[in-house]
């Protein structure tokens, strides 16, 4: 028992000689200031923007052998008009890449023969249309999308 004690006692003789040796007290002091560190954030120009978001793309086609005496396609109220196309005929339209619905449309008036409306919106179909005549007729085509 006797021997217990005094490896209890060397033991505690020993951690009291490493944590006193851990601290060395305050170091000297060498007359001049600590420097400070600092760290900036990321250098950001105040004056550069956001690229601009491109612009959808809506295209418009009218295939057939029909004869086209007048075409409308509208986007947002805006209308376009032309007279006397052949077929195949296509239109790229613009619209903005802003987060709103924009309305669209295309009406086509044609004589004797077929015609087929397409609406593609970035590469998609969105609707389609066919019409045939002997005489005169109308077809159209119209929807929205997001900008």
């Amino acid at each position: 028992m006797l021997s217990a004690v005094r490896s209890l006692a060397a033991g505690a003789v020993l951690l009291t000689a490493l944590v006193a040796g851990c601290d060395n007290g305050p170091a000297p002091s060498t007359g001049s200031p600590t420097p400070t560190v600092t760290t900036a954030g990321p250098v950001v120009d105040a004056t550069s923007t956001a690229p601009a978001r491109q612009p959808h793309t809506l295209v418009l086609t009218a295939t057939g052998d029909a004869r086209i005496d007048s075409f409308t396609y509208v986007l947002d109220g805006q209308a376009t008009e032309g007279r006397s196309v052949r077929l195949p005929w296509r239109q790229s339209v613009d619209v903005p890449a802003d987060g709103r619905r924009h309305e669209w449309s295309l009406l086509v008036k044609y004589r004797q023969g077929d015609v087929s409306l397409v609406g593609i919106f970035n590469g998609q179909v969105l609707t389609t249309s066919r019409g045939s005549s002997s005489g005169s007729g109308t077809a159209n085509i119209s929807g929205s999308v997001l900008g």
